[in-house]
């Protein structure tokens, strides 16, 4: 998710390009995944395989577009402009706000609040404390706000050193968190209370980490926005390169390494580390996934970099849905689920209960209709703005 329309250089498509593929996924897989009825869901079928694995592909690539392209711009910004002073600086600040408060705004369920009152019956917001997609991207982007001023202050080394290093401590911290959980739904699974973590914290903040409602904990999901943040600065940093077709090649070969070694050298890590005996239990190689699914984002943005390089894949029409993947995400959230009203396609329209033709169908026609809605977007942003405005809440003056 990004700042700005507005460019000083000529617009690197293959980023809204890969943004737009990252949206459209998002929408089939949960469109799709919410139809589909269960005796479908047959891993034996190759068909489902595919299906399933290439939807575990989309928050991957969710996140690490949203990095890229708002570390990409950020990295673009003079380094003579004071840190509180530059532009993006500020409206990077507004935008975690924004995710933070609509991804919060979207768990609202006025329906189940009104049916708590009118039954008198127990009222409690567990499910509102739930941490989730624009919760986990607001705070991925306020970690590249600080690094960026970390980066300023000391004025040593290249930016993306700093989002590395730093992505890199998030996930060696959430390989001993998953490790934590799994001995935790053990626990469980013999009958005993889960040990949710940090321990005696409020849900909201456990579920931040490992709480009841932690579909998008922080470190699980925020590390591949840092990540973007690599990737983006890299191609600020290499600019020139990028319209280069070595340069795209090179992401592949990156992401196909990942894909092919990564477990045994993370295996081999986790050796060494207990050797030395200053750890007793590494678990560095539960941090495969991660490393798995970055390098298969790698392989698709280096491969639509190649494509960059040697057409012009300036789609406009279809590229505006790359450049609107906030309001897309609230929408859609609204309409499949219910957010903020309680009266969703889920569970009223279907839940789990078509066939694989009627959900395909079904996930075609969402497609299509955020396509049009997205070609018919600026009177929408006016009416936002208008509503903002009425709340005394100012915002960016456009996104993208």
């Amino acid at each position: 998710m990004s700042m700005d329309k507005k460019q000083t250089k000529p617009r690197l498509y293959f980023i809204d390009f890969a943004r737009s593929i990252a949206i459209i996924m998002m929408l089939e897989g949960h469109f799709t995944g919410a139809a589909l009825a269960n005796q479908y869901r047959d891993s034996s079928n190759w068909i489902f395989s595919f299906w399933h694995n290439l939807h575990g592909l989309t928050s991957p690539l969710f996140f690490t577009t949203s990095g890229l392209i708002f570390a990409y711009l950020l990295t673009g910004t003079s380094s003579d402009i004071a840190y509180l002073q530059n532009d993006r600086v500020r409206k990077g600040f507004k935008r975690v706000l924004e995710l933070l408060f609509w991804g919060y705004a979207i768990q609202l369920s006025f329906h189940t609040i009104g049916k708590d009152i009118y039954y008198a019956s127990e009222w409690h917001l567990d499910w509102f404390y739930a941490f989730h997609v624009l919760q986990s991207i607001g705070v991925g982007i306020f970690l590249l706000l600080v690094l960026f001023g970390l980066k300023k202050l000391i004025n040593l080394g290249a930016m993306h050193w700093y989002y590395l290093i730093s992505a890199l401590v998030i996930l060696i911290a959430y390989a001993y968190l998953k490790d934590y959980i799994q001995t935790d739904e053990a626990s469980v699974a013999k009958g005993n209370a889960p040990r949710y973590w940090p321990h005696g914290f409020p849900k909201v903040i456990q579920n931040m980490f490992y709480g009841p409602f932690s579909d998008f904990s922080i470190l699980r999901y925020s590390s591949y926005v840092l990540l973007g943040g690599v990737i983006g600065s890299l191609v600020r940093t290499y600019e020139k390169h990028s319209k280069k077709g070595w340069f795209g090649l090179s992401f592949v070969v990156l992401g196909l390494c990942f894909n092919l070694f990564i477990q045994p050298v993370l295996h081999i890590l986790d050796g060494a580390i207990e050797s030395t005996g200053i750890i007793g239990h590494s678990v560095l190689e539960l941090d495969t996934t991660h490393f798995v699914r970055l390098g298969q984002v790698l392989m698709l943005l280096g491969a639509l970099m190649f494509l960059d390089s040697r057409v012009n894949i300036n789609f406009t029409r279809f590229l505006k849905m790359g450049q609107n993947t906030f309001p897309i995400y609230i929408i859609h959230v609204i309409i499949l689920y219910g957010g903020i009203f309680g009266f969703g396609l889920v569970p009223y329209a279907f839940n789990r209960s078509l066939d694989p033709y009627s959900s395909a169908g079904i996930s075609a026609l969402a497609v299509f209709f955020f396509f049009l809605m997205t070609q018919y977007i600026e009177p929408l942003e006016a009416f936002y703005h208008r509503i903002l405005v009425a709340l005394k809440i100012r915002r960016p003056r456009s996104t993208s």
